[in-house]
């Protein structure tokens, strides 16, 4: 081969490797951002603390034995004989353990716990925003410029996480005790992903910012069943924002993935050893998986709705089926159409 044709050989492009902290320097500190979430998540849902405990918080907490003694690691074998919500969730019975240990029953410290999860969890989700839009500033041409899209994703990313954060769907998550499963299993969730990004654009701390992503993604496997999609949300950020293209995401960082879906077997084993999980997971349902699939067409569009327009939520929706697909066809296109434009993307 002739020099000139060295010279012209293709070279796939690697992701460039940001530096550690400049928009953190160029543009306002994220410490900011985080302080104002903080304050509006503690001005919005304030006036909850004083709400009492409801349904499931009964089996889960006052009558859960296995939290009244921090030190003695009851808590990590939580109750499972009618499918409490901590069943199989070592690291959500802790917590409750935590606020026992802290409080007794007093209700006030758990809507606090809750209260400081979501605005923790608003923080992160700031970050990983602010971090995604911030990887456009590296192909600015001017300093000005780059200065000015490092500005433009502080007050973007600022704008999303107070949406999310005060947004009225979450008030379940966020005032029903119990439902910190929700709130705290999507904490690790945004975690793993926020400690994956950092290991892309610190190049000082790459294996650091990798251990706190896998073992985020651990603690949430033992929180919430809804955190085995981690590792594939991860893969699928790596691809469309640092690596290019799936092949090149496990060429470049296939050890991280090895470790991340490890934990996918401590999922696997807390399910398979927990006898109450399917009742509250709803595969213990006396109906059939069809009509519990189109089922879930309604409720997922009436969502889908609430997102744009929270407009006449229900605390609890009952345990009312759709009789047949005729009933929920247009709602069941919809999600057809968006399955197969989501898989063609």
């Amino acid at each position: 081969m002739s020099k000139a044709s060295k010279k012209t050989a293709p070279v796939a492009p690697r992701a460039p490797v940001l530096a550690a902290t400049p928009h953190a320097r160029s543009g306002p500190s994220s410490w900011i951002g985080g302080f104002i979430l903080l304050i509006a998540v503690g001005v919005a849902w304030s006036n909850s603390f004083s709400a009492p405990f409801q349904l499931d918080d009964h089996e889960s907490i006052l009558a859960n034995v296995s939290i009244r003694r921090l030190g003695s690691l009851d808590w990590m074998s939580p109750p499972a004989t009618g499918g409490e919500t901590v069943s199989g969730r070592p690291v959500l019975n802790f917590t409750f353990a935590l606020n026992y240990a802290i409080g007794g029953t007093t209700v006030r410290g758990y809507h606090g716990f809750n209260a400081l999860l979501h605005a923790l969890s608003a923080g992160l989700l700031f970050g990983v925003v602010r971090r995604t839009m911030a990887r456009a500033a590296g192909s600015a041409s001017l300093p000005s410029a780059e200065l000015a899209w490092r500005r433009a994703s502080f007050i973007g990313a600022l704008a999303i996480a107070l949406i999310w954060a005060l947004h009225p769907l979450q008030t379940g998550a966020v005032t029903y005790i119990v439902q910190r499963a929700e709130s705290l299993a999507g904490f690790f969730a945004l975690l793993t992903l926020y400690g994956f990004i950092r290991a892309t654009t610190t190049a000082s701390a790459v294996r650091a910012w990798s251990v706190v992503s896998v073992g985020a993604c651990l603690l949430g496997m033992a929180t919430k069943e809804t955190m085995v999609t981690a590792p594939l949300i991860v893969l699928l950020y790596d691809r469309t924002f640092v690596a290019g293209s799936f092949r090149a995401a496990w060429r470049d960082r296939g050890r991280f993935y090895a470790a991340l879906s490890s934990t996918w077997l401590l999922l696997a084993g807390l399910v398979i050893t927990n006898r109450g999980r399917g009742g509250s997971a709803g595969l213990g349902a006396t109906i059939d998986p069809w009509t519990y699939f189109i089922t879930q067409c309604a409720a997922i569009v009436t969502y889908l709705r609430l997102t744009v327009w929270p407009a006449g939520q229900v605390f609890d929706y009952g345990v009312a089926t759709v009789d047949g697909l005729a009933a929920v066809l247009p709602q069941f296109l919809l999600l057809s159409t968006a399955a197969a434009l989501t898989v063609w993307s």
